[in-house]
């Protein structure tokens, strides 16, 4: 009984989930063909598709995470709907799976060679600069590593991952978590404004999502905001992009390592931080899931690729569902009152990093990256 239990009480707030991602996307797949989607509505006026969707894209994704940020800061998550909403992340990582559909083992060869150069760069670049400025206004140490590791790797999972090993206060944990999503929800409406005036492609503007946004979720959402593709012609930014994030997130082990070696030099006697972390235990086990999707794609396991496969576009639509219903919770657990409740001296750095990555990310794009893959 209880484990039915369990299993039930998920149901609610996924539900409520897929209603947001359906009120934004529409319901043809669903068999609700009367409802287009908001998007499609902001689409059909020639005036309102210049400024929302050309210029702002506030296409299905972001206007999901929006509807889940009011409903969350105005009416609040329903109790009933708490524990589906935290799934949400589950739903991110499974699309993640299946977004290794878009990929050959030549595509990772090819992106991930420049992927690799770019992204060790910047995670060491972002760790000493986040430390270094987190001893500069007087951060402690173990505060400083777990938001260096926010800012260098993937966000709040970095958060998350590396807080337990530097022996961090909840309340580090929770104002680093605070600045980057702070950071991140800015990032949400700018990247993709900014992509535009800079005139990126959407190869480039992938290269930049993956390598200057904080957390993982939020390169997700800005690359299908800025390109949105299609089941026929999947989204370049979403990508190019997803093989950065996904190569600065192996990494993230490493990292852990580095930040509690670096924080026990500091750590006083009577307060050691634990250096005796897995490596293992820190490993994001869905990026094998990927992996192995990639090579089921390569072989033709999954039929063709060129036009897709009936498997294939099923599968490609299936990522794009699972990422709308993710998002969407993503948006509800995004409250403006936590997000103030940001310290002072965390949200300095958090931010000042923020931009310091997002600024330099599309400097060395502008520079180095060409507009084709």
């Amino acid at each position: 009984m209880r484990r039915f239990t369990l299993f039930y009480r998920p149901i609610p707030g996924i539900l409520l989930m897929l209603a947001i991602a359906v009120l934004a996307r529409g319901g043809a797949d669903l068999g609700l063909p009367w409802w287009p989607g908001i998007e499609a509505y902001f689409a059909a006026s020639v005036a309102m598709k210049r400024i929302l969707i050309d210029v702002l894209h506030l296409n299905y994704i972001l206007i999901s995470i929006i509807l889940g940020m009011l409903l969350t800061n105005i009416l609040g998550i329903p109790r009933w709907a708490a524990s589906g909403v935290a799934t949400s992340r589950l739903f991110i990582k499974v699309g993640v799976v299946l977004l290794g559909s878009l990929y050959s083992v030549m595509d990772l060869a090819r992106l991930g060679g420049m992927a690799v150069t770019i992204i060790v760069g910047f995670i060491v670049l972002m760790l000493a600069f986040t430390l270094w400025l987190g001893k500069r206004v007087g951060m402690d140490i173990s505060g400083a590593a777990t938001l260096a590791a926010g800012t260098a790797i993937c966000g709040v999972a970095a958060v998350v991952a590396v807080a337990p090993v530097v022996r961090a206060k909840n309340t580090d944990v929770i104002y680093s978590i605070a600045a980057i999503l702070a950071f991140g929800l800015a990032s949400l409406f700018l990247f993709p404004v900014v992509g535009t005036l800079a005139g990126l492609s959407a190869h480039q503007f992938g290269v930049w999502a993956g390598t200057g946004i904080l957390n993982s979720g939020q390169v997700l959402a800005v690359c299908l905001g800025f390109d949105p593709g299609s089941v026929a012609h999947a989204s370049e930014s979403l990508k190019t992009g997803e093989i950065y994030n996904l190569t600065r997130v192996i990494f993230l082990p490493f990292v852990v390592l580095f930040l509690a070696f670096s924080a026990s030099r500091f750590a006083s006697s009577e307060d050691d931080i634990n250096i005796n972390t897995s490596l293992w235990s820190k490993f994001p086990l869905f990026v094998l899931g990927f992996l192995i999707v990639v090579f089921l794609t390569s072989f033709g396991l999954l039929g063709a690729t060129s036009p897709p496969s009936r498997e294939l576009t099923l599968v490609r639509n299936l990522y794009s569902w699972f990422f709308a219903i993710g998002l969407a919770g993503q948006g509800m657990q995004i409250s403006l009152p936590e997000l103030r409740r940001a310290g002072g001296k965390t949200l300095m750095v958090g931010t000042a990093a923020g931009f310091f990555k997002a600024l330099a990310a599309l400097v060395v794009v502008l520079l180095f990256v060409s507009q084709q893959p």
